[in-house]
């Protein structure tokens, strides 16, 4: 069938895992140059909803909730405070280490990202229907929650 990114190999339909890799590349494709109109990564994008989401986090706790390689991570933060969206200060619990937060700017640009990727999934949500991709996103959602589910 023409424009299908996953075929079946030898059971006569699509891989679960191809076709969640299949998707998950195609979304990012599709954020990720909606986000580049106004300068950002899907990556960038991710750092700065995770400061909103809970103010002073350490590199660690940003790698381990957003599953992030640590350099990687390490960069985007990087690039984030060269930008003045984000700054550092010392963690004050432990002064050796280093806690991210959310700067105005980095508020106001992640308004600006998240009307960007809201518009890419309304696009997908006429595209498949709403009903379709509410029932889509609790089933990830109960496969991301489900401690070892994908591990089985």
């Amino acid at each position: 069938m023409p424009g299908r990114d996953v075929e079946a190999v030898t059971t006569g339909r699509p891989d679960l895992v191809e076709l969640l890799t299949a998707t998950s590349r195609r979304v990012e494709r599709a954020v990720s140059a909606a986000l580049a109109e106004d300068g950002g990564t899907l990556e960038g994008y991710r750092v700065l909803r995770a400061l909103a989401a809970a103010p002073g986090v350490t590199m660690g706790q940003l790698v381990a909730r957003l599953q992030l390689p640590g350099p990687t991570a390490t960069r985007v933060v990087d690039g984030l405070v060269d930008a003045t969206l984000a700054h550092r200060l010392p963690d004050p619990e432990d002064r050796r280490r280093v806690v991210v937060h959310l700067s105005a700017a980095g508020r106001t640009r992640l308004a600006r990202w998240e009307s960007l990727v809201e518009a890419r999934e309304a696009a997908l949500a006429r595209s498949l229907g709403q009903d379709r991709v509410d029932a889509l996103a609790q089933a990830l959602t109960e496969l991301v929650e489900e401690p070892g589910a994908a591990d089985r």
